[in-house]
């Protein structure tokens, strides 16, 4: 079994050294599906942000055993309300394939326009053609109803069947629907 990433003693700090997550400790292993949960403020993203060089303080260590090249990071849907003039299709790489999540979108739609749901689905689609062998997620369910949130759980699904090489990281407050093989859950308190 191939170790894509280990995590000892990770925690996440201020710029002042103020605790800002819990410490850690994991595997993240070939195939696997890491759910992180945890109450609001706990510290989910933050470490998520430390692990891909986003947020600089922390103590402990984490070693990827893959290039940053083949690390895929979707992060919250936060502010619906900024101004793109682009469309879905704009959004999309040239090589885009025949994603289910593309089923039923009007690609030529303004960005400004589409619903969270839809917004979420351009993104996630994105970033599976890219075939990571790990894929980060924060909050992909967040801002899209429940018949989008089921499409994105299929597609995440299919994603790790058809590349059963690959990892997810995810951090959400919906329970997943599905029976994924290989996931473990991390609390973050």
């Amino acid at each position: 079994m191939i170790t894509l990433l280990e995590v000892q003693n990770l925690q996440a700090l201020s710029s002042e050294g103020h605790r800002l997550s819990p410490v850690i400790n994991f595997e993240l292993h070939e195939g696997e599906v890491l759910f992180l949960r945890g109450d609001n403020g706990a510290g989910k993203s933050t470490l998520l942000k430390t692990l891909l060089g986003l947020h600089k303080h922390y103590e402990g260590q984490f070693h990827f055993s893959i290039p940053p090249s083949q690390i895929e990071y979707l992060p919250q849907l936060g502010n619906l309300h900024f101004h793109l003039p682009l469309t879905l299709k704009d959004m999309l790489p040239t090589a885009q394939s025949d994603s289910p999540l593309l089923r039923d979108l009007d690609l030529n739609k303004k960005w400004n326009t589409a619903s969270g749901g839809e917004r979420q689905k351009i993104l996630l689609a994105s970033v599976l053609t890219k075939a990571p062998r790990l894929l980060v997620l924060d909050e992909p369910f967040n801002h899209v109803d429940k018949d989008s949130s089921q499409i994105l759980e299929d597609a995440l699904g299919w994603f790790l069947k058809t590349h059963p090489q690959s990892s997810l990281m995810l951090v959400s407050h919906r329970a997943l629907i599905q029976s994924w093989p290989k996931v473990r859950f991390l609390e973050i308190r």
